[in-house]
């Protein structure tokens, strides 16, 4: 099995990153396994064919400006979660893949981010550590929560076909 040259961290940190990732991955599968069951009542360009190229923070953007064309309704308060959601999802994978390796006082081998804010870097960093991750993933769960909360219930026909 090919490895990777550089030098890594331990597994367990390498699987905290991965965990970031996934969640954030299943977040996004979340509205656009949505899709095809809510058509009738979301904006025709709101479809997987068009959503699932795009990055986190596209997907988002969409979603957002899809629930401006909807009434209010539950889909309408599902799409402001979903997009709520995805913002922030969007920034915490930002934050994982943008950071660069580094040795932490305390803790080896780290990512070390650059704090940005409105697509330019403040001059501050940050470690990409234990509490950073703890931190993230409740964040990530906060708002898997609100989503879930948020999101219409399958109806009898739609839970015997998935």
């Amino acid at each position: 099995m090919p490895r990777s040259r550089v030098a890594l961290p331990e597994l367990d940190y390498l699987a905290r990153i991965g965990e970031i990732a996934y969640t954030v991955s299943s977040l996004e599968w979340t509205i656009l396994g949505d899709l095809h069951r809510l058509k009738e009542q979301l904006p025709d360009d709101l479809v997987l064919s068009r959503l699932e190229p795009m990055t986190t923070s596209q997907i988002a953007t969409a979603v957002k400006r899809a629930s401006k064309e909807i009434d209010e309704s539950s889909v309408k308060g599902y799409l402001v979660a979903v997009y709520r959601a995805l913002f922030v999802a969007a920034g915490l994978r930002s934050d994982v893949l943008h950071a660069r390796p580094a040795t932490h006082p305390d803790q080896g081998q780290r990512l070390n981010r650059a704090e940005v804010r409105d697509r330019r870097t403040t001059g501050k960093r940050f470690w990409i550590d234990e509490e950073w991750f703890d931190s993230a993933i409740s964040e990530l769960n906060e708002q898997l929560s609100v989503v879930s909360l948020m999101r219409p219930p399958f109806t009898p026909a739609e839970e015997t076909h998935s």
